[in-house]
């Protein structure tokens, strides 16, 4: 039995796995697993595993399979992950050092289920920022329902409780993560935050959370998923401000974001797709308490249907 599985789903990333795989063999903690799934890579991914496998024959441990997904592939993971812990590093990212033995150290002292650190995010140009997640006080959502809103819903920068993944797993939809990690921050005991930067994100141009294409309708769907689990949960009627709040954020995220998309056709769709989700379900959103409290010229584009369209046609040209 080990204390910790790191999960490493891998697709075409012969360029960056190796700085992912060096910084885990590298780990100053010692007891702890990683788990690379290789989900059906065509470039030279598997050459790569299968060198640190035989480097750290003892520590890595690898399957291969038909491209499936990354959900399935971390369901998997979490299927074959014998640590009482668990934690998802995504192929093209990496991790500091000291990132296993600062977060465990961090999450069993304090009897948490999550424990949650700031990131660096990682350019092409390999230029890095540094992003601080806000601070918060131990403790959970319902005690503290802005954790919603503050924690990232990404599951690359936390280590979890494995027994959080007992009736939950990642759905084989686009923004798998968005669907699945509010749901797991909703339902922990308790949620702590380490005030140190630990993993490098890196953004890619062309890579999925960047592209704007048809899926982009999808957001909207895994937002009414999320809704109806608040509603069978008892959140959204009693935290709706910050349910609500939440919706708003990342809907506007996504219609601004259309100024990335070249078809207009699409754009004007996702656009009166997104402002009729909105005020469907949230009629009131333009006052959350929330939402007025960002810049005044940002919430006069994004809460205008004609001026959000405005905005991303002028910014086509």
């Amino acid at each position: 039995m080990v204390k910790v599985s790191v999960i490493v789903p891998v697709y075409n990333m012969e360029k960056y796995l190796g700085i992912c795989l060096s910084s885990l063999v590298h780990q100053t903690f010692k007891d702890f697993e990683i788990i690379v799934i290789n989900d059906g890579s065509k470039d030279r991914s598997e050459d790569i595993i299968k060198d640190y496998q035989k480097q750290y024959p003892n520590l890595l441990k690898y399957y291969s399979f038909p491209n499936q997904g990354i959900s399935k592939s971390r369901n998997y993971g979490l299927k074959v992950a014998k640590g009482k812990y668990v934690t998802f590093i995504d192929s093209d990212d990496y991790v500091d050092i000291h990132f296993l033995e600062k977060m465990y150290e961090r999450i069993t002292t304090s009897k948490a289920d999550i424990c949650v650190c700031d990131y660096y995010t990682v350019s092409e140009d390999d230029e890095i920022k540094e992003f601080k997640i806000d601070s918060f006080e131990d403790g959970c959502f319902k005690s503290n329902p802005q954790l919603l809103l503050k924690i990232n819903s990404s599951p690359w920068n936390k280590l979890f409780k494995k027994s959080l993944f007992k009736d939950l797993c990642f759905e084989d939809i686009k923004y798998e993560d968005l669907l699945l990690i509010p749901k797991v921050i909703c339902l922990s005991k308790k949620i702590v935050k380490l005030d140190s930067c630990l993993n490098y994100y890196r953004i890619r141009a062309k890579s999925e959370t960047t592209i704007v294409d048809e899926k982009v309708f999808d957001i909207l769907k895994i937002l009414e998923k999320l809704n109806n689990f608040f509603r069978r949960e008892g959140i959204l009627e009693k935290y709706y401000s910050e349910i609500e709040y939440f919706n708003v954020y990342r809907v506007t995220i996504y219609t601004i974001q259309q100024r990335y998309q070249t078809n207009r056709d699409m754009r004007e769709r996702f656009i009166n797709a997104a402002f009729n989700f909105l005020d469907d379900n949230f009629p009131q959103w333009r006052k959350n308490i929330y939402y007025k409290k960002k810049n005044i010229l940002k919430r006069i584009i994004e809460s205008n249907r004609l001026f959000t369209k405005i905005y991303v046609n002028m910014y086509r040209r």
